[in-house]
């Protein structure tokens, strides 16, 4: 019994290891591909090859859902820096691999184990599916998170340095250019969007490339600077000025997030402080009380004096009380 335990036990690490190294192959490959495909794509020096190979299209196609996934997803996938055309379909694919692989090695060991067990491998079958449907989603929903904090984060950097470029005389998309290569090694996801603005404001023109920029990342904050440039070269106004404040606008607005969160966070941490520091505290201060209150009441019994049921006094003590009661 023991012994077929083990081997259970051991077929089921095996089968979430594979899982487990499974999803993070596909994408950590799904990644790379995310951050070399808009700079191959842009020059048209390449394409990159599909995750699954041929099988991409075939496992994408072969599911429902893909109207709901084009409206659900792909802007999600797009917020992450999956810019490829086929970004979707590599996703599909991956959530397909995912599901259904679990779903097959469950069908698998339940040829193998004893009829008492298939429900349990039924279940774990099941759990491992829920999770290969849900984890793609979560990974490109963090990794668009990750990636619109790391842009938040270097806007008031890029408008500021912007803005000394443009007072050393240099022109805008030259500025944007000299910017660009100094934030690659702090902030290389902004650097990367830079890099997309720059070439497609040598193709089309600045107010359209950033406008893209912030049709891309979704944020409040690029689609503010979008406006800003488009109104100060329609108007005339000086670029540097608004660059300025607008990147202190952001630090203020930084700043009272930042502060917004620690007021959150001294909220949240009562429960804990209640559940961890309170409740061992009261149990301190009246454990003492109801440990000292059974001592005396021991005490007190053991004063008492011993009542002896084989006296005759309390036997006819009794029975006197006994008949009283009856008679009334």
């Amino acid at each position: 019994m023991i012994e077929s335990w083990m081997w259970y036990i051991a077929m089921g690490i095996g089968v979430t290891a594979v899982f487990f190294v499974l999803f993070v192959s596909l994408f950590r490959r799904s990644t790379v591909t995310a951050v070399r495909m808009p700079l191959e794509t842009s020059t048209g020096d390449s394409q990159a090859e599909l995750i699954l190979g041929d099988m991409t299209e075939v496992l994408a196609s072969g599911v429902p859902g893909e109207a709901r996934d084009r409206e659900e997803i792909l802007p999600e996938l797009i917020r992450a820096g999956f810019y490829s055309p086929r970004a979707l379909a590599e996703y599909r694919a991956i959530r397909t691999v995912l599901v259904f692989t679990p779903l097959f090695a469950a069908v698998g060991t339940a040829l193998l184990v004893p009829p008492s067990y298939i429900p349990y491998v039924a279940l774990g079958g099941l759990v491992l599916a829920a999770l290969g449907f849900s984890l793609p989603r979560l990974y490109v929903y963090l990794k668009g998170k990750a990636r619109s904090r790391e842009i938040e984060r270097g806007l008031p950097v890029f408008a500021d340095m912007l803005s000394i470029a443009l007072l050393a005389g240099q022109g805008l998309l030259g500025a944007l250019r000299r910017v660009t290569d100094q934030l690659r090694n702090t902030f290389p996801q902004m650097a990367q969007e830079l890099d997309i603005v720059v070439r497609q404001a040598e193709l089309l023109n600045l107010n359209v490339a950033f406008e893209q920029w912030a049709n891309r990342s979704q944020m409040e904050e690029v689609r503010n600077l979008s406006l800003m440039l488009n109104q100060c070269q329609k108007m005339g106004n000086d670029v540097t000025d608004a660059l300025m404040e607008f990147a202190t606008h952001l630090r203020q607005t930084s700043r009272q997030r930042a502060d917004a969160r620690a007021q959150r966070a001294s909220f949240w941490m009562l429960f804990p402080t209640i559940l961890f520091l309170w409740i061992p505290a009261a149990v301190l201060i009246v454990a003492p009380i109801g440990f000292e209150f059974q001592a005396r009441r021991q005490k007190a019994r053991e004063a008492l004096p011993k009542l002896d049921m084989n006296d005759p006094n309390i036997q006819r003590h009794f029975q006197k009380n006994t008949l009283k009661n009856l008679a009334q």
